[in-house]
């Protein structure tokens, strides 16, 4: 059995233990954001704004790692005919490159 090539519609292949991290990384990533709009309508210290704004841009980095680690991960796994789907492989490591780039 041929593997299917892969689409933009791909359903999202992670183990659920995978998927409650990235859930629980974003949400925190929720209330760091969340956070900064309070300092900003506080109208906080600018220094202490932009702190909180990077320590949100690198959680949320992290999960993008994870996710997209997590996704390459799946897709090395051979199929039933003992193949790597190689077009999801491209498309992942393509997203990977621009996210890195």
């Amino acid at each position: 059995m041929a593997k299917t090539t892969a689409t933009a519609d791909t359903p999202l292949a992670l183990d659920d233990a995978t998927t409650g991290e990235i859930l629980a990384r974003l949400r925190r990533v929720e209330g760091q954001v969340r956070a900064v709009q309070r300092m900003i309508d506080q109208r906080r210290d600018c220094h202490a704004i932009a702190q909180q704004m990077a320590a949100a841009k690198a959680a949320l980095e992290r999960a993008t790692i994870q996710l997209m680690t997590s996704s390459m991960a799946q897709c090395l796994q051979p199929g039933k005919d003992g193949a790597v789907n190689q077009t999801e492989l491209n498309r992942l490591t393509d997203t990977f490159v621009k996210i890195l780039g």
